[in-house]
């Protein structure tokens, strides 16, 4: 009975010493790691990490793009939109005129407006005066014949 509890108390003081003699090692090395200056670490590469920038890169320039595409179509249809407005205008004068034109009265106030504005006609008896500082040509935009306009 002795010997065991002679082996049972040297078992107990060499894991006594061992636990000891532990944390003497644990503590030196974390007091050279505090006393020593710090090194820098080489850095590896990393081609999960490079192909995740590569990545990123192309993401950041497809999007890109495609906003400057959404942009540029944005743009279209807003200029679509006015001209169809302007189209719907011109048709529902359009649709006035032909309106007009079964009355025998607005038939003939549109017959006078075309042949006063394209075919500069005037009435008879009308004086038409010409203010020479209005304009430098020789004939008054509005007087004459449009060749003769543009051959000027």
């Amino acid at each position: 009975m002795q010997d065991k509890k002679i082996i049972e108390l040297k078992r107990k003081i060499n894991h006594d010493d061992f636990r000891r003699q532990e944390r003497e090692i644990k503590e030196k090395k974390r007091r050279q790691k505090l006393a020593a200056p710090t090194k820098k670490k080489r850095r590896k590469f990393n081609v999960i990490k490079f192909l995740f920038v590569v990545f990123l890169m192309y993401f950041v320039y497809t999007a890109f793009n495609q906003y400057e595409m959404l942009e540029d179509l944005n743009r279209q249809i807003e200029e679509k939109e006015k001209t169809k407005a302007q189209v719907e205008t011109e048709a529902l004068q359009l649709k006035s005129d032909v309106e007009k034109l079964n009355d025998e009265e607005a038939l003939m106030e549109i017959i006078e407006k075309i042949a006063r504005e394209q075919y500069k006609m005037v009435k008879p008896n009308e004086t038409i005066y010409i203010d020479k500082n209005k304009n430098d040509n020789k004939l008054i935009q509005g007087i004459g014949i449009q060749e003769e306009l543009k051959n000027n």
